[in-house]
């Protein structure tokens, strides 16, 4: 078993991991500096808006150990957020990196406990199950149906009426759909390739 790692590398800014039980967690300061913002007051304010959307695993406050003036040390309350907290600070974020930094969180800080439990992480497993034929077809159906919620023309109506109401949520829609759109055309070719193996095995 593995360490996490010190420290973290996003858009050449290097960020200090605390490990809360093998999840890594970053502090409210480090968080507002790798989202683009001045200080931590920014990130502060974001949480402190939106805090029920927030549970106690994805953020809480801890004392840490902070060097203070001249040789001594001091604790200080520090609030920390785990890999999905940040990806929902991020969310709410409105600075030109929060996107990228968000793919960053799902791609990278998410991924550490299991490379610290593994010693790696790869994207290819050997298939853990095997699906009967109406398996397969419920597959389908629900690869589709999932597709189909996610095209744009169900999307864009929800991120005008958020924009009528003046709702902060309307443009994180509007990011939503252009991280997912992608994904939900893949959704469709994979449903299809689903589709064919079914009637393959007919």
């Amino acid at each position: 078993m593995t360490q996490l790692p010190a420290a973290v590398c996003f858009s050449g800014k290097s960020l200090p991991i605390i490990d809360r039980d093998g999840v890594p967690h970053l502090t409210a300061a480090d968080l507002a500096r790798a989202l683009g913002y001045a200080d931590e007051r920014s990130v502060s304010r974001i949480y402190n808006r939106h805090t029920d959307e927030f549970t106690s695993e994805m953020s809480l406050t801890v004392n840490l150990t902070v060097k203070g003036f001249g040789s001594g040390n001091s604790d200080k309350p520090v609030r920390l957020f785990s890999p999905r907290g940040c990806h929902m600070v991020a969310m709410f974020a409105r600075t030109s990196v929060a996107a990228a930094f968000r793919r960053w969180v799902l791609d990278v800080l998410e991924v550490l406990p299991s490379i610290r439990k593994t010693g790696g992480y790869s994207a290819s497993h050997p298939p853990a199950v095997t699906l009967t034929e109406v398996e397969a077809f419920r597959l389908y159906a629900l690869l589709r149906m999932v597709a189909g919620h996610l095209s744009r023309e169900r999307i864009e109506p929800i991120e005008q009426a958020l924009r009528l109401m003046h709702s902060p949520f309307a443009s994180a829609v509007s990011d939503l759909w252009r991280e997912v759109g992608p994904r939900a055309k893949r959704m469709e070719n994979i449903a299809g390739r689903c589709r064919s193996a079914f009637y393959r095995l007919r």
